[in-house]
């Protein structure tokens, strides 16, 4: 035997191999799961499809979603919605329809500390201060993964369910694809397994078999979860999957919508997105709802060294972005609209110097974050007179 192992040496290393690196995975899975605990990957499996919108939320569904700074509870309500039960609207009740995607739907933090309730929040300290009975309900119709294709469909859905005085929209500076417009989903047990055009055959998605492990192992190994945190915000391989792409000739899209020039592709991208939120505030106009936009800003917007760090791995200068482009397309574009647009971003600002606003990892806003911007936005909101303030400004359907 020892004189067949010394003929070939590969057999021997590949037989090593296969004893030594079980055991080393198994090491590594028990070491990281006693002294590195990490949060493993949700099975997000709870979405449904929706005629109207395209997706929502499973009535009823529970889960949590987890990540390497949160691990927060989704639980949705019996229309599908991540929030509570809402009844009939109610003689004295000012109703606000919140609608945007994931900063809005407060990815990663717990349902009491999200957008929608401190919004009703910030807002019922207001009318409270100005002695107005009133009670405020801002309900969460945001999710995930919607565009302003969806927003404007989103209305269509829940205003005649809510009749809401108010239609809220929380529109970040990533929300200029479209590209999901008019498509339907697949969705199984929770799962989405095939996004189509109208007219088209659903075809099951299967995945290669490589994504398909990535994926197990993602929700059941807490080593590989390590590893692949590890990697993916190391900024040194940061730098080289960016150097890499580059050499490669694929273009690093995370600053087009501030790069200056503004790309062809970002002017096309604006057109769609404005092209939606025309129609919803055309709707919105026509039922005698008022509509407000308040850009959310991403963490470069807010953060100096966020910034800096994400120009040096994208190979940018400072004088080759501008980073307050997208507020201003989206200002100018409300304006010509007559929409009121009420921005956060002084006070995130301020308070982001003295506390972090924003997960350190993930980019989403958190509860502090949240908190510091709805105060303002709620201060806005009256100064403005804008509805409930200014009932005379509610638009005559």
């Amino acid at each position: 035997m020892r004189s067949f192992f010394n003929k070939s040496p590969r057999l021997k290393r590949l037989l090593l191999m296969i004893v030594i690196v079980p055991f080393a995975l198994l090491w590594g899975e028990m070491f990281t799961s006693m002294l590195l605990p990490q949060n493993v990957d949700s099975r997000m499996n709870i979405f449904a499809p929706d005629p109207i919108i395209g997706f929502t939320y499973k009535p009823n569904a529970k889960t949590y979603e987890k990540g390497r700074e949160y691990n927060a509870l989704y639980q949705i309500n019996s229309l599908g919605l991540r929030d509570r039960e809402y009844g009939p609207k109610k003689e004295g009740v000012f109703r606000v329809l919140l609608i945007g995607d994931s900063f809005s739907v407060s990815h990663g933090l717990e349902i009491e500390d999200s957008l929608s309730r401190q919004l009703a929040r910030a807002l019922q300290a207001a009318v409270d201060s100005d002695a107005m009975p009133l009670e405020v309900e801002v309900v969460n119709a945001a999710h995930g993964g919607y565009s302003p294709y969806n927003y404007w469909k989103a209305y269509r859905r829940w205003a005649p369910v809510f009749k809401p005085d108010v239609v809220f929209v929380g529109l970040s500076p990533d929300d200029y694809d479209c590209k999901n417009e008019n498509s339907q989903y697949l969705i199984e047990d929770g799962m989405t397994l095939a996004i189509y055009k109208n007219g088209q055959a659903p075809k099951k998605a299967g995945g290669s078999t490589t994504r398909k492990i990535r994926k197990w192992l993602s929700w059941n190994s807490e080593f590989y979860i390590l590893m692949r945190n590890f990697l993916y915000y190391n900024d040194l391989v940061g730098r080289i999957s960016f150097w890499m792409n580059a050499k490669a000739g694929e273009r690093d899209t995370q600053l087009q919508q501030f790069e200056v020039p503004q790309p062809e592709i970002m002017k096309e991208a604006w057109a769609k997105t404005f092209s939606y939120l025309k129609k919803l505030n055309e709707e919105t106009a026509a039922d005698g709802v008022a509509m407000i936009v308040a850009p959310i800003p991403l963490k470069i917007e807010i953060d100096p060294k966020e910034l800096q760090q994400t120009l040096a791995a994208s190979g940018l200068s400072q004088s080759q972005i501008d980073i307050n482009q997208p507020l201003e397309e989206i200002s100018a574009f409300s304006r010509t609209e007559d929409i009121p647009v009420l921005d956060p971003r002084p006070a995130l600002r301020e308070r982001h110097a003295e506390v972090p606003c924003y997960f350190v990892y993930d980019g989403h806003w958190i509860a502090e974050g949240i908190r510091a911007a709805t105060v303002s936005l709620a201060e806005q909101w009256r100064n403005l007179g804008l509805p409930p303030w200014g009932q005379d400004k509610v638009r005559k359907p």
